[in-house]
């Protein structure tokens, strides 16, 4: 059976983890569209409208910045004109007329539908983006040592010696103890560990050796410390299985101490957010009076502090090749990254990214490739190991006659077996097959298109060795065991890093980059409170998404966030400790919409910015559109009475009719979040006047509602099926970086009904756009996809 030909019929088989979709359930059609050549809209439309709108609704240069295209109804847009439209003589087209040119434009070129149908979306042929190409060859290399598994336990395995050496004491054996510790931050001073096991170890040395895994969250340069008195070495991300072999490559050498005074020793290195490292710690004490150690890293965007325990586990797991080479910014012009452009400087980074993964493989090959040097079939099994390391690159099992053209003549031409392997990777990692995942000339999609793309999409990487074998054995050859296996790859870790950048794109948190606040306003913000508000968004994040009762309502309408001590103190809580789970008043807290590092991040320097507040709530959470302003109106300060609140200066600076028509949808719900001053603290004054949150606010539908707080705009985007789309577009753009019009006018709403019927469930969502991108789509450049 092929499997894209029966997608539909996954809809029907709850029992493989999808929701059943009913015919009552499915979303209502699109209203008829009626005879438009001599509608009687038209003509109104061509006599009022054009001059600024355009006989398409394009938009009119200098008249009119963004064309006719939203999601209204055809009431809500008959009203919309009936306000606002001609500009600045409004009354020309009221009543019955304004009913004829709303359904007149909708059915033309405004709707979903009109647009589907006057310029239908195709599936583009595309590159890896800089994440996807820095994943897959991780992933690549990866597939030769065995997959990362990550259990729920965190900290490190620790092995406590009563010897210097890493051993026993001579005639004292099993001088030596294994345990685990949260993290590495230890002051033994002039004694011995304090565990039970420890009191027979002798003060003047001992040794330990910390091991597992470093989980980084963030993609970029970490520095990494070690904080001693005495002698100390840190190996990241080295074969966990090699380490006598690596003859002296550490990450920080500090074996050496000088002195018994405190010394910090340091290395940085570049990681990938998400993937996780493996780690070895090493420290002894010998001959000297005091002992202390402690393990810190300052991670992009963060401060120096010592090493979570929530950022260490215990397991054991091979390293993996992080390409570290810089890239030039993937294309955002349609709003979501994807792999569009090709420029010189792409290239050369894709060069060099490719010319430091040749060398990395030729390093380790003999490990890679399973042999020795000396071994009679070495060359034999390095070619084997070519042929592997292309299939997995192209993802795709070779024939024989591309086995010739691809693999053999690097080998047949090179003066060594190592440097045919270096060129066969060079080859391999520039190549259009690895590079355009999506490109086959004109071969029709198979099996292992499938494969790749659910792991292009869940993963930002290739497939892992379980999918490889998953496919081969058949295991995606029916419906309902493609939706089982991304079911599984929802779970793997991969996919969670994944949803990280989702919501580091949703919520616009690049915002808060180079975020800084007027030390005169808000002494208490610097860098550590930064840090630590990012940290506390993260698990937020995390909680609300992938915790059992987890869901698209939780992100809006949680009562709780997670503060540590120094958070706790500022927004008043009694915390105690590192970072917990600390429920809040929900009359003033919801979720996202009042989470402290958002509201900063939308914030001016030394006071609150309700116009930035109210166009992320428009845009991102809300869902509704906003055309861009006829011109740029910078807020001055210093143009206002010092008297007055900040609704009354944004109220004062949009009273004008050319900015209302926006700020109509801006102000009320920008107003909505005041009484959270630039940093998220509650307040109830400003300038000594009682703050008021409460507001009208004119639905999508024209529908008026009352806001009196963050509570009602955070309940509103949890009904209101705009507000599910505009969540779901975004998480489809990241996720499968297609227009969600290129796989069928309907497939929106019928996202949105499976969402609905999930219960929002948003990794159900985000397997359900997986299988979408997998499966379906309409002709693209090369190939077709069938409905």
């Amino acid at each position: 059976m092929n499997p894209i030909a029966f997608y539909r019929m996954i809809l029907m088989l709850p029992m493989f983890g999808l929701a059943v979709v009913s015919s009552a359930a499915e979303p209502p059609p699109p209203p008829k569209t009626p005879p438009l050549d001599n509608h009687a809209g038209k003509a109104i439309y061509m006599k009022l409208c054009t001059e600024c709108h355009g006989k398409n609704g394009e938009a009119v240069k200098d008249k009119t910045d963004d064309p006719l295209r939203g999601k209204r109804s055809i009431p809500s847009l008959a009203r919309r004109i009936e306000k606002s439209m001609p500009e600045d003589h409004e009354k020309k087209c009221v009543g019955k007329d304004a009913q004829a040119v709303a359904e007149y434009i909708y059915h033309a070129f405004y709707s979903v539908e009109a647009r589907a149908r006057n310029t239908p979306a195709r599936v583009e042929v595309t590159r890896l983006t800089v994440p996807q190409f820095r994943n897959s060859i991780a992933d690549l290399v990866l597939s030769f040592r065995g997959d990362i598994a990550i259990g729920k336990e965190r900290g490190l395995r620790a092995t406590y010696y009563g010897g210097y050496r890493f051993n026993d004491r001579k005639n004292q054996k099993n001088d030596y103890f294994e345990t685990r510790d949260d993290q590495i931050r230890f002051d033994f001073g002039a004694g011995i560990p304090k565990n039970e096991q420890a009191k027979s170890f002798d003060a003047k040395g001992f040794s330990i050796r910390w091991e597992g895994t470093l989980l980084p969250e963030e993609t970029g340069v970490y520095e990494f410390v070690i904080r001693t008195r005495n002698g100390a070495t840190l190996y990241l991300n080295r074969h966990a299985d090699n380490y006598d072999s690596w003859n002296g490559k550490k990450t920080i050498d500090g074996w050496v101490a000088p002195n018994n005074e405190i010394r910090d020793v340091k290395g940085s290195v570049f990681l990938i957010g998400g993937r996780p490292y493996p780690i070895r710690f090493e420290f002894f004490k010998y001959k000297k009076k005091l002992a202390q150690v402690e393990f810190l890293w300052k991670p992009p965007h963060g401060v120096l502090q010592t090493i979570p325990k929530r950022n260490l586990t215990p397991d054991s797991v091979p390293d993996s090749l992080t390409v570290a080479t810089p890239f030039p910014a993937d294309d955002r012009s349609v709003g979501y990254e994807r792999g569009t452009s090709v420029s010189k400087s792409w290239l050369s980074a894709v060069t060099s990214g490719a010319a430091d993964a040749a060398a990395y493989v030729v390093t380790h090959l003999d490990e890679l490739a399973r042999t020795k040097l000396g071994q009679p079939d070495r060359a034999k099994k390095i070619r084997e190991f070519g042929a592997r390391f292309v299939e997995r690159a192209f993802r795709r099992p070779l024939s024989d006659d591309e086995r010739k053209r691809y693999v053999d003549p690097h080998f047949d031409k090179a003066a060594t077996v190592e440097q045919g392997a270096k060129r066969l990777v060079l080859f391999t990692l520039t190549s259009p097959r690895f590079l355009y995942p999506g490109y086959r000339g004109d071969a029709a999609p198979d099996k292992w298109d499938i494969a790749a793309r659910l792991a292009l999409a869940l993963w930002d990487s290739l497939p892992n060795q379980r999918l490889w074998d998953a496919t081969r054995n058949g295991h995606l050859d029916k419906p309902e065991q493609v939706a089982n296996v991304a079911g599984l790859m929802v779970r793997n870790w991969r996919s969670r890093a994944k949803v990280r950048g989702f919501f580091h794109h949703w919520l616009e948190l690049e915002r808060a980059d180079d975020l800084s606040k007027d030390q005169s306003v808000y002494p208490e913000f610097d860098h550590a409170m930064l840090a630590d508000l990012r940290t506390s968004l993260n698990l937020f994040l995390a909680e609300a998404v992938w915790s059992d009762r987890g869901n698209y309502r939780e992100l809006l309408l949680a009562d709780y966030l997670f503060l540590n001590e120094r958070l706790g103190k500022l927004y008043g809580r009694d915390v105690k400790g590192g970072f917990q789970k600390v429920s809040l008043d929900p009359t003033r807290r919801s979720g996202i919409v009042t989470h402290p590092f958002l509201l900063s991040s939308l914030a001016y320097h030394n006071n609150t910015s309700p116009i930035h507040r109210g166009v992320f709530l428009t845009r991102n959470i809300v869902g509704m559109t906003l055309k861009s302003p006829p011109m740029a109106n910078e807020f001055k300060e210093g143009k206002f009475d010092p008297t007055l609140t900040m609704r009354e200066k944004v109220t004062e600076m949009t009273r004008a009719r050319a900015c209302m028509g926006c700020h109509v949808t801006i102000n009320p719900l920008g107003f909505s979040l005041e009484h959270y001053d630039g940093i998220g603290r509650w307040r109830t004054k400003d300038q000594n006047k009682a703050v008021n949150s409460t507001s009208d606010f004119k639905t999508e539908a024209g529908k008026t509602i009352k806001l009196t707080g963050a509570r009602d705009v955070a309940n509103f985007a949890a009904n209101t099926p705009s507000a599910h789309r505009a969540f779901i577009q975004q998480l489809f753009h990241h996720t499968v970086k297609q227009p969600v019009l290129a796989y069928g006018d309907r497939k929106m709403e019928e996202l949105r009904v499976g969402f609905q019927k999930s219960n929002y469930n948003v990794p159900e969502l985000l397997k359900r756009i997986a299988l979408t991108g997998a499966l379906e789509g309409k002709e693209r450049d090369g190939s077709k996809v069938s409905k």
